[in-house]
């Protein structure tokens, strides 16, 4: 008797113990602000390797150099517990910018890094970024984005433009070059586009409109529709309806389940199942 006393004691003072660890979590409470500025006037390429936070850049015609004012948020106790450099090397530059560690229970949020970037417009920027809003705006050459978890917004590019997406809504607008997008989940609507669009969708709504080229979607599940697209549609899709209107041409590999209306299509009109 006494031996079950002593091992029920000792289960609940486990359970509790487990208790206090959770009712105490940790607190990114502890604000500082950088400023990081490099010359980019010999330079024709910038890299950036971001974690969890936002990641705000622009280009500008008016700057000759990258500026960078980064907010990072940590623990008191850990303040040092980030990665924050802007170096360069031969044509590129390079920024990284994130938590080095962050688990544990939070209240609030999470310790992260909120970067707000200009560069000279000229440069292919190149972008790899953890969690958190990002956008991407007025860049007069290539962009590579490899987002995990966000939403993201890409908008006035002058240059091909290709983004591999996991999760959270994606909006791309005047961009002047060809658009590859690959996407987990999440809504994409695409407008002013003066290129071909290649779309790989795993879920989530797409709508593309005001297309100067072809446009090919490839599309798991969510309605797609399409409008004012000058070239062919090429569609294979899984599940959703599908709405297209005004286009060159037609031709849907697979309709899979959902209604299908379709108007205006000026040149050859296929379905093949």
């Amino acid at each position: 008797m006494k031996l079950a006393k002593s091992l029920l004691f000792i289960t609940s003072a486990s359970l509790l113990s487990g208790c206090i660890v959770v009712a105490n979590p940790s607190h990114a409470n502890h604000h500082i602000q950088q400023e990081l500025v490099l010359d980019a006037a010999q330079l024709t390429a910038f890299d950036v390797e971001a974690g969890a936070g936002s990641l705000v850049i622009s280009g500008s015609d008016h700057v000759s150099t990258i500026t960078v004012v980064a907010d990072i948020y940590t623990e008191k106790r850990n303040t040092e517990n980030y990665e924050l450099t802007l170096t360069d090397a031969g044509n590129s530059a390079f920024l990284v910018a994130k938590i080095n560690s962050s688990h544990g229970f939070w209240q609030g949020d999470s310790p992260h890094i909120d970067i707000k970037v200009t560069i000279p417009s000229h440069m292919m920027l190149k972008v790899e970024d953890g969690s958190g809003a990002a956008s991407i705006s007025d860049i007069y050459g290539s962009v590579e984005v490899k987002d995990g978890s966000g939403e993201l917004t890409i908008k006035g590019i002058n240059g091909s433009l290709d983004i591999t997406d996991g999760s959270g809504s994606l909006y791309v607008s005047e961009i002047v070059g060809n658009v590859v997008i690959v996407d987990g989940s999440g809504k994409m609507e695409l407008s002013d586009i003066d290129g071909n669009v290649d779309i790989d969708d795993g879920s989530g709504s797409i709508v593309a409109k005001d297309i100067s080229g072809s446009a090919h979607f490839e599309d798991g599940s969510g309605d797609l529709t399409v409008r004012k697209v000058d070239g062919m549609i090429t569609i294979d899709d899984g599940s959703g309806d599908i709405d297209v209107e005004q286009a060159g041409g037609l031709k849907i590999i697979d309709s899979g389940s959902g209604g299908l209306r379709v108007k205006k299509v000026t040149g050859s009109f296929e379905i093949e199942s």
